[in-house]
Parts: C-alpha cells; sequence; structure tokens
C-alpha cells in the first residue's frame, strides 16, 4: 500500500504541472492576441491559481468589447482564439 500512496503522488504532482503549463500557454497566447494600441489592454492580464485551479483575468474597462471582435487586430475576439489554438497544441 505505502507505494500506491507515493504513485498517486506522483501523479497528482504531473497532473498539477500539466495543467500549470496550459494556463501559463494559456496566458501568454491571451497577451498576445489582445490588440495593442496603447498597451493597457495588453498588460493588464493576470494568472492567479495554484495546483489545477488557474483563472486568468482582465480589469481593463473595454475588455468585453475587444472580445467581441471589436478590434480590426483581433476581428474574432480573444479568449475563444487563444483557448482554440492551446486545446489545438495539446492534441498534437
Amino acid at each position: 500500500m505505502p507505494n500506491s500512496k507515493k504513485v498517486i503522488t506522483g501523479i497528482e504532482k504531473d497532473i498539477a504541472q500539466m495543467v500549470r503549463l496550459i494556463a501559463n500557454d494559456l496566458f501568454k497566447t491571451l497577451k498576445r492576441e489582445t490588440p495593442k494600441r496603447s498597451g493597457r489592454a495588453r498588460n493588464n492580464w493576470r494568472l492567479r491559481g495554484k495546483d489545477t485551479s488557474y483563472r486568468a483575468t482582465n480589469n481593463t474597462p473595454y475588455i468585453n468589447r475587444l472580445n467581441t471582435g471589436y478590434s480590426n487586430q483581433s476581428p474574432k475576439g480573444i479568449t475563444k482564439p487563444a483557448i482554440r489554438e492551446v486545446a489545438n497544441k495539446q492534441r498534437k
């Protein structure tokens, strides 16, 4: 039984590491997908969390407009293309 606890702990650590890597990749992709005029929206992204729970936030007042495709730089928005790109990378 002691070996099974080590195996489970190892698996949990591996999962937490994978989630952290994916969260960081998504965070970088969100920043890159955010249109840049003044840089305010792009620089306002924050990633918070630990273990297997992360949250990317942006408190720029007009981020929702940008996310619905308001900018010609990101006509498809920000979050959907970023999530799609990261998901496709993970499938490969």
